[in-house]
């Protein structure tokens, strides 16, 4: 039987640009398996993850790999770290296995390993993700710098109603440059509430991705100062409102009326690395013979993240009014009064950077 290759990736969008030509060279040739890793180091939440999966060259059946991918997993005795270093000197954090739910659909595998640890990252220190595999000698490393979180203008503060209806003075989002971050994306999210005409009640949380904004030169790092670059303002008009109220929600004759409980917004910053995997991921949708990289003896991905979010902005009662007037709302059955709720929505900003990637919206 003719040998297939088969390359488990770890997001959609890993391998997505370089050349126009057809053939693919992602494996050497003297080498039946290659580490592909993939892992962000987060300034915001202490959790810090990292994937690692293998390629492999089989004789197997698509069948039989899908039914039992151990062929794909690497060696269970892998010994992860991150290293955290100052100077010539480093602390050492592991990294224990832990297994999630299979993911569905795009992964061919019956397992879904990841590594983590909780640290806080210092904007003072640099970080190093060790993988070594004791069977073979295999090292595979990655080095990164932390992001600081950016610095958020507006909105800043929490349950209040901001403006939406006035023209002369839309909403607005306005945020600061920080160091050592290249990329910023902007993230609106809907939180209301779903009442069906069977009885049933659901909260819905639904987001919307601006389009990106790529920093060629950010501020100086200073230990001493929070250096803050330019400030970038993203005014929402109330028709661009309306806009992604309507790309967000989709018809449904089972519902009988909706309530909106409040809008979200988050800026998230990423490093160099996190720019070229934005930029060029979302320029190609096929698989290119160049990839991005930065895996010592492996590829993938390794970069650094953080955001800043400002839950429960409230719309002002003027705007509220217009939604079941306005002719891309009035069918999403949305009520004039806001929901009121003692339960604070939990913010999708939790998620990771990359998955912000396909939410990214060119409408204007």
């Amino acid at each position: 039987m003719k040998k297939l290759t088969y390359l488990i990736w770890i997001v959609p969008m890993l391998i997505t640009f370089g050349s126009c030509e057809n053939d693919i060279q992602l494996i050497n040739k003297n080498q039946d398996k290659t580490y592909v890793v993939f892992g962000l180091l987060n300034s915001t939440d202490p959790l810090q993850q990292v994937k690692i999966r293998m390629t492999s060259i089989t004789d197997a059946a698509l069948l039989d790999i899908a039914a039992d991918s151990t062929e794909f997993s690497a060696s269970p005795d892998l010994q992860v770290t991150i290293q955290e270093w100052q100077n010539d000197f480093y602390a050492t954090f592991p990294l224990k296995p832990v297994q999630y739910p299979k993911e569905p659909g795009i992964f061919m595998n019956t397992r879904n390993d990841l590594y983590e640890t909780m640290i806080t990252p210092s904007k003072d220190m640099s970080y190093k993700l060790m993988i070594v595999n004791p069977d073979n000698g295999d090292l595979i490393t990655s080095k990164v710098v932390p992001v600081p979180v950016p610095k958020l203008g507006s909105p800043n503060w929490s349950w209040v109603r901001y403006n939406f209806s006035l023209p002369s003075d839309p909403f607005n989002i306005r945020f600061y440059e920080v160091p050592r971050t290249n990329v910023y994306l902007i993230r609106f999210t809907l939180h209301y509430i779903e009442v069906f005409t069977a009885g049933d009640t659901l909260v819905r949380s639904n987001s919307f991705v601006l389009r990106p904004i790529y920093v060629d030169d950010p501020p100086e790092y200073s230990a001493k100062h929070d250096n803050l670059g330019n400030e970038h303002n993203r005014h929402m008009t109330k028709g661009y409102t309306y806009n992604v109220f309507d790309e967000l929600i989709a018809d449904n004759d089972a519902v009988n009326f909706r309530q909106l409980i409040c809008f979200e917004v988050s800026v998230w910053g990423g490093d160099e690395n996190l720019r070229n995997y934005t930029e060029l991921g979302i320029k190609f949708t096929d698989n290119r013979k160049q990839y991005f990289s930065n895996i010592n003896n492996g590829i993938g991905f390794f970069g650094a993240c953080s955001h800043v979010d400002c839950t429960g902005v409230l719309p002002d009662q003027d705007f509220m009014d217009s939604l079941p007037l306005y002719s891309r709302t009035s069918h999403l059955k949305f009520k004039t009064e806001l929901f009121k709720t003692t339960h604070v929505p939990a913010p999708l900003s939790s998620g990771q950077f990359f998955s912000l990637i396909r939410e990214i919206r060119y409408e204007e």
